[in-house]
């Protein structure tokens, strides 16, 4: 009896731990699903597995130059991610940004680069938003890298592709073309010519029709070098460059010529009055024969922009100018050019207006005034000096004279002869310096007078 009422509790307490399991199992799933209606309003309907790039560019693929391609960036994106979210589509190389296209309607919230952290444009290349292709019109050596596209969602994590390497065959040409030139004759100079291509190409260089190169002229890897450029170098040069993809050819003409010098530079300063006339020359020599070309502050001459009543260009270089005006001064450049080069000299034209001119006259009158002053004073004292200087030589040729001994017959007899001659001679200087000290007194005195 006790066993039976055990067994009936214990049934029915099982029935009400399987009806509240039920229950609770129930109560569930309707929240979950009234949690997942909840999200489906508020968060797009797919995960990030839904947003993937299906097909980028291949590994690896060569591709001539100059030749169209395009770099496939295929991609799976569903359509609640244009409407809610920022999307871009972005192709990278060597890990820049090379272009991008926004492909979400929503304005991106993030810092995405601007174009100035990309790649410069170029026209060449197309980024096809619908397809994610990166479209080359033609293909350049410098194309060649690492490429990969990449799609961005805002707020998720990037998808990106395969990186895929992109190989160039270029296309055999000289870089940069070789031109023409003259060189100056006695110098010392070059003429490159350099050629790109894959493989790397060979570069020789010819004169005219397959003739080997003139003395002193040789060729170090395409580069023409000329220890001493002369006449007989003259003539047609070609460049040849070659590589498995075949031949290519320039020729260029070498002239040898001589640099234009002044032979006759304009001189200055010059200064002149208003209407007087001035005349500038400038002359010049060279291989080929130079041009003359005149010019006033930089602005240059000719019939338009000169009077041709007053102005004058000859031919040889030479300028006249005629009833000269202030606007006439400044600063005149002549420049000599041909091929070989270009110089220029320049002069300085003052031009003084006639009252100034008058006054200097005046100026320079007084000044010779003064000068001439200045010698006749000089001249009068030297004179006065030299009167002096004579009187007081009379006067010690004098006293010599008055102090000399006489001759006596009984007081030297014994001691030396007496010389009559000779004391004749000093009587006669003597009185002669007696004439001369009155006349040389009226002189000094006449000097002091003048003074």
């Amino acid at each position: 009896m006790n066993g039976r009422r055990l067994f009936s509790s214990g049934l029915a307490l099982s029935l009400i731990f399987c009806c509240c399991g039920e229950f609770t199992h129930n109560a569930s799933a309707d929240s979950s699903e009234h949690h997942g209606n909840h999200l489906r309003h508020t968060a797009s309907p797919v995960s990030l597995g839904d947003v993937s790039i299906t097909k980028g560019p291949p590994a690896t693929q060569t591709v001539k130059e100059q030749s169209g391609l395009q770099l496939p960036c295929n991609y799976q994106l569903p359509a609640g991610y244009r409407q809610s979210s920022s999307v871009i589509l972005r192709w990278r190389k060597d890990n820049k940004t090379l272009r991008q296209a926004e492909l979400g309607q929503a304005s991106s919230t993030t810092s995405e680069p601007q174009l100035e952290s990309m790649l410069r444009e170029d026209a060449r290349l197309t980024l096809n938003k619908q397809s994610g292709a990166l479209l080359f019109a033609s293909v350049l050596a410098s194309d060649a890298g690492k490429y990969q596209c990449q799609l961005l969602v805002e707020g998720e994590m990037a998808a990106s592709s395969s990186s895929g390497l992109l190989e160039v065959i270029e296309q055999l040409k000289f870089v940069p073309q070789p031109t023409s030139k003259n060189l100056e004759l006695g110098s010392y100079s070059k003429v490159h010519c350099k050629a790109q291509g894959t493989p790397p190409p060979q570069v020789k260089w010819m004169r005219e029709t397959q003739l080997p190169l003139p003395t002193n002229v040789t060729d170090q890897n395409g580069t023409l070098i000329f220890s001493q450029v002369s006449n007989d170098q003259r003539g047609q040069y070609t460049c040849f460059a070659s590589n498995s993809q075949g031949q290519i050819s320039a020729t260029v003409s070498i002239g040898v010529v001589v640099a234009p010098k002044f032979s006759v530079p304009p001189e200055g300063p010059i200064e002149t009055t208003e209407q007087g006339t001035v005349v500038m020359h400038c002359q010049a020599i060279g291989e080929p024969k130079p041009t003359i070309q005149w010019d006033k502050d930089l602005a240059y001459l000719n019939e338009n922009n000169t009077d041709g009543e007053r102005f004058t260009l000859m031919e040889n270089g030479t300028v006249e100018i005629r009833n000269v005006q202030a606007e006439d001064e400044g600063r005149y450049g002549c420049t000599i050019g041909s091929s070989a080069g270009l110089k220029r000299a320049e002069v300085l034209l003052v031009v003084k207006s006639a009252k100034s001119a008058s006054n200097s006259i005046v100026t320079r009158i007084i000044i010779v005034i003064i000068c001439l002053a200045f010698l006749y004073f000089v001249l009068v004292l030297g004179l006065k000096v030299w009167y002096r200087y004579r009187r007081h030589l009379g006067k010690v040729q004098l006293e010599d004279a008055t102090h000399a001994p006489t001759c006596d017959g009984h007081e030297h007899a014994e001691h030396e002869p007496c010389l009559t001659e000779a004391n004749n001679s000093s009587k006669n200087l003597k009185s002669n310096k007696l004439r001369e000290s009155p006349i040389l007194e009226q002189e000094s005195q006449v000097a002091d007078e003048i003074v």
